[in-house]
């Protein structure tokens, strides 16, 4: 997809949750921001990952996963393009409650953090992007 499309549609379609996440880019003004196919990444200090529109905000501390979780908050951009306004209701809030509400739980029965659906189609957005955005020797774009 062309980053004008993308980013297009985040402004638009996407828009509850893209000018949430500029406002939230707004208040980490100081922390690292780069362009991610189309997205803005920014590195911040909070402890965990975020995907609001076209906004992708991920740990500035060394466990993080990066690479990992930088594909995944991106698999979450996907989700606000299909869904629009939904994707709070649908996809962010829920999210955020398995994140925080049921770590333990998760830690407690080992469960792993994609078992939830959110999560889990997160994941297979970002790493369906990641194999487009692959060249003839496996080095992303």
């Amino acid at each position: 997809m062309e980053k004008w499309i993308y980013r297009f549609i985040q402004c638009t379609w996407g828009l509850p949750q893209t000018l949430l996440g500029f406002l939230v880019c707004l208040c980490c003004g100081r922390s690292p921001h780069t362009s991610f196919h189309g997205a803005v990444h920014t590195r911040w200090t909070g402890k965990n990952g975020i995907s609001l529109g076209m906004f992708i905000f991920t740990p500035v501390s060394g466990d993080d996963w990066d690479g990992a979780m930088v594909w995944h908050e991106y698999g979450h951009t996907f989700q606000s393009l299909l869904l629009g306004p939904l994707y709070l209701p649908v996809i962010g809030l829920p999210s955020l409650v398995w994140c925080g509400c049921f770590r333990k739980y998760r830690r407690r029965k080992g469960v792993p953090y994609s078992d939830f659906y959110t999560e889990r189609w997160a994941d297979r957005l970002g790493e369906r992007r990641r194999t487009e955005l692959m060249d003839a020797n496996g080095v992303c774009l």
